[in-house]
């Protein structure tokens, strides 16, 4: 079904009518109070005020840890009073896994000792005093803060301001929604919520990215993330930078459950990489400028590809014909820099610029570079003949057509493996990866739905019971890589099997002690542990890996497009096509420029 998008349906209904709200994370109000007490020094005495807030005596070198109940981010305030001049009277320590709670905070730089961040020294005057931290101490994503009394004090009024989706008035109040009521199926609501409030802690402020080079020893969020704010970045706790692989999934998630406030933020990201777009090349950033990678100069085939992949959606998420308009000409001299670097042998995109979201291997014809240039050059030349009657439009969109065609034929010509029914990972391999194969099917270079099905079911040889361990970056398992691999079951139509998955990775992700129980982790071990990427950057820092990262929120778009079947397809198009997968009922809806 194929038709214009119209205001359908409103979004108001009476709260008592909404199971859904059970499932938001996000709080109720921009100033969120501890839930409990995690731990405590035996020493520390908790006096319960007449309002129902905590008031703690701590003798010197006590220890009181805090639990927010849910991922949080911003500003912790607070009343101390203390008899000492010794400075400073308190640290403050902040963890989002409950692994980290102690006396020094969780990681925002990669070291193997892991304790860079250490602690935030308090100091405040003799008597009563009310402390708030320095705005660049802004903590970006936390559930456990824990105070250190460095002497005698009584310690008051714990608060968080929450610093994230600053533009966004009611936090709770979601412009999108998903809901099946079946019993077996409790975790795709919880998965699909858990996405939305990862990203919404992912809505950051312009102005609180890290602080480059880090501070030695501790943290600073304090610089320029992009051209406008707010902006969606990778996570919460860390880089709090413009990702446009990262966007590939978190910028849908945004759309699907804040609507103008995730499209916002989205947008801000998208001008971001175009002001540092190459005007000789048309090369766009591997990141915005809030990373190392930036400032080094690194550059990256296949987030070139990832970041039209971004503008094509937002394109269609919003019918914005101005900012298409406006931003054609930088879109076209990108699809022309990967025109240009397609050969003339099999119109294959050689990878010279491996820099990627860690995987190892890479070169050559490497698969998923191809796939993702495929998609950009089939979907931005369908968007063209859509939106525009401009001959050189036209004209340019014909040959972006043409070329995804040689190049998808070639694709499989080279890399399709008949006795595994995986592609390779390029042409001088036998590693067939996760993301080569998950982008292939996903985006339609499979032949036939025979070869669809058989390469979806080759991609459970990579399973364990917690979600597959890709190949390209071995003892990994990764949601970002796995998001994408969720999506192309659908597209395989094998919705049974994307549900498993969601089943296994996503419950995991949520269940685990290891987590937040609230937003969704950057990636995991094999094993299921948080020593991700420990040979590949991380230096075995568990204590470095975020716990709230948009990359991972892959249901939320699967189970809002793909099982509920309401999906916004191309140019003011769109489908509904329910895939079940054993789902038996679902209430969904989200809210465009274009209708609801």
């Amino acid at each position: 079904m194929k038709c214009s998008m119209l205001a359908l349906l409103p979004l108001v209904v009476a709260a008592a009518s909404n199971p859904w709200e059970t499932f938001i994370h996000s709080p109720a109000s921009r100033h969120v109070k501890p839930t409990a007490i995690h731990s405590k020094s035996e020493n520390v005495t908790v006096f319960k005020h007449s309002n129902s807030e905590n008031v703690l005596f701590m003798p010197a070198c006590s220890q009181v840890s805090l639990d927010f109940g849910a991922e949080v981010g911003g500003w912790i305030s607070l009343n101390v009073n203390t008899p000492s001049t010794s400075t400073p009277q308190l640290s403050l320590a902040f963890a989002e896994s409950p692994s980290f709670v102690r006396a020094i905070s969780d990681d925002t730089g990669s070291i193997a000792t892991q304790d860079y961040d250490k602690a935030l020294n308090v100091s405040v005057s003799q008597g009563s005093t009310w402390y708030r931290v320095p705005g660049e101490r802004f903590r970006g994503g936390f559930r456990f803060l824990t105070i250190v009394a460095r002497s005698h004090a009584t310690v008051a009024n714990i608060t968080c301001e929450i610093g994230f989706a600053t533009e966004t008035k009611s936090l709770r109040k979601y412009a999108g929604y998903f809901y099946t009521p079946d019993t077996d199926q409790q975790t795709l609501n919880r998965a699909w919520y858990a996405g939305a409030y990862t990203v919404q802690t992912n809505i950051a402020p312009q102005n609180t990215g890290r602080f480059l080079p880090q501070v030695k020893d501790g943290w600073a969020y304090n610089n320029t993330i992009g051209v406008a704010g707010p902006l969606l970045v990778d996570g919460a706790k860390r880089d709090r930078a413009v990702w446009p692989g990262d966007l590939g999934i978190q910028g849908t998630t945004a759309f699907l459950a804040f609507g103008n406030d995730g499209l916002f933020a989205y947008k801000n990201s998208l001008e971001t990489l175009f002001y540092y777009q190459n005007a000789t090349t048309g090369r766009l950033p591997f990141a915005g400028p809030a990373t190392g990678s930036f400032r080094s100069g690194a550059q990256s085939d296949t987030y070139h590809a990832w970041s039209l992949i971004a503008m094509h959606n937002y394109a269609i998420f919003t019918g914005d014909s101005e900012w298409l308009t406006l931003h054609w000409a930088n879109i076209t001299r990108g699809i022309e820099f990967i025109t240009n670097a397609l050969d003339t042998s099999y119109g294959l995109h050689t990878q010279t610029a491996p820099n990627d979201w860690a995987r190892q291997g890479g070169g050559g014809y490497n698969s998923a570079l191809n796939a993702l240039d495929y998609r950009a050059l089939s979907s931005l030349a369908t968007l063209a003949q859509s939106w525009s009657k401009d001959a050189a439009i036209l004209s340019n969109a014909a040959k972006w057509a043409t070329a995804a065609a040689r190049l998808k034929r070639s694709y499989n010509a080279l890399l399709w493996d008949t006795k595994t029914c995986l592609f390779r990972d390029n042409q001088t391999t036998t590693l067939a990866p996760q993301d080569g194969n998950s982008l292939a099917l996903l985006y339609n270079l499979t032949q036939s739905s025979a070869q669809a099905t058989a390469l979806s079911k080759a991609l459970t040889t990579f399973w364990t019971p917690i979600g597959p361990v890709t190949p390209e970056l071995p003892d990994t398992i990764s949601p970002f890589i796995s998001s994408v691999e969720l999506l192309a079951h659908f597209a395989a139509n094998e919705p049974g099997r994307a549900l498993d998955l969601t089943k296994r990775l996503w419950k995991y992700l949520l269940d685990s002690p290891l987590m937040t129980g609230s937003t969704l982790a950057e990636g995991i071990s094999a094993n299921g542990s948080l020593y991700y990427r420990g040979n590949a950057g991380y230096k075995h820092d568990a204590a470095y890996t975020s716990l709230s990262h948009g990359w991972s929120t892959g249901p939320t778009q699967a189970l809002s497009f793909r099982v509920a079947g309401l999906e916004i397809v191309g140019w003011k198009r769109w489908v509904f096509r329910p895939q079940s997968g054993g789902v038996e009922s679902v209430r969904s809806g989200f809210e465009s420029p274009l209708g609801v």
